[in-house]
């Protein structure tokens, strides 16, 4: 390759996105790491990691993915990898209780911040001629959920279509476009919600899951690491599932 591999990751502050700029801080590129949560930026900050650029951005926000890609212009940061990490929803709530203000919210959290972000790092990797895109998907958007909802069902189904659709229309330039589709990963938001259920719902989620546990984020970032690298090259389109065997 002669072009500079620069890392994006959005939502990488904490839980697996956090795993997955450090594993790819680990490779001597350029990651920059964008979050809205400042506090968690701050401790990632803490570290010391030369090489991990770090810059407060809400990706729900259309101006300010338009002003984060304006600067990294400037600043010639420009990714040709992107990973849409941002997104996620531990409710469980009833389709009974749900309205069209969930949905909407889910798909603007879970959809359109990956599409955005998409529409905005393109045009870089075009010029390039080269890019890694990886979208989270879910285990939600293969079946259904034991965590959340049917909204967030609806988004993370929509995730894979982006992904399939966006791979097919820049094959032949370089790019490639994949998605994972995580189970239940031991994230801090996943934990939360499963202190609150009692031991007899634990296991029965536990039960349902071939494997019997839930997975590790080093586990489920592994997985979105591979599809940064440029070994990665000839698979596109495609979602891989991390999901201890809940969904086959």
């Amino acid at each position: 390759m002669d072009h500079e591999v620069i890392s994006l990751v959005t939502g990488g502050a904490a839980g697996i996105c956090l795993e997955v700029a450090l594993r790819l801080s680990e490779t001597n590129q350029t990651v920059v790491v964008v979050d809205k949560d400042e506090a968690a930026l701050e401790a990632l900050r803490q570290r010391g990691i030369t090489n991990i650029v770090t810059i407060r951005c809400d990706v729900e926000n259309e101006d300010q993915v338009a002003s984060l890609f304006a600067d990294l212009a400037t600043r010639h940061l420009l990714p040709t990898v992107l990973v849409n990490g941002v997104g996620g929803d531990a409710r469980k709530i009833p389709f009974a209780e749900l309205n069209s203000g969930y949905l909407q919210a889910s798909l603007q959290q879970n959809l359109f911040t990956a599409f955005r972000m998409c529409q905005h790092a393109l045009p870089h990797m075009t010029a390039a001629g080269y890019g890694r895109i990886v979208n989270f998907a879910s285990v939600a958007g293969r079946t259904y959920t034991l965590f959340s909802n049917a909204a967030y069902v609806c988004a993370k189904s929509a995730v894979m279509g982006l992904t399939k659709q966006l791979a097919y229309e820049v094959a032949g330039q370089g790019i490639t476009v994949n998605a994972v589709a995580h189970g239940p990963i031991a994230t801090q938001r996943i934990q939360d919600a499963w202190a609150l259920k009692s031991p007899q719902e634990q296991q029965s989620i536990l039960d349902q899951i071939p494997q019997g546990r839930l997975g590790s984020i080093s586990e489920a970032a592994a997985a979105v690491v591979h599809f940064c690298s440029s070994e990665s090259g000839y698979a596109t389109g495609t979602t891989l599932d991390i999901n201890g065997g809940l969904f086959i």
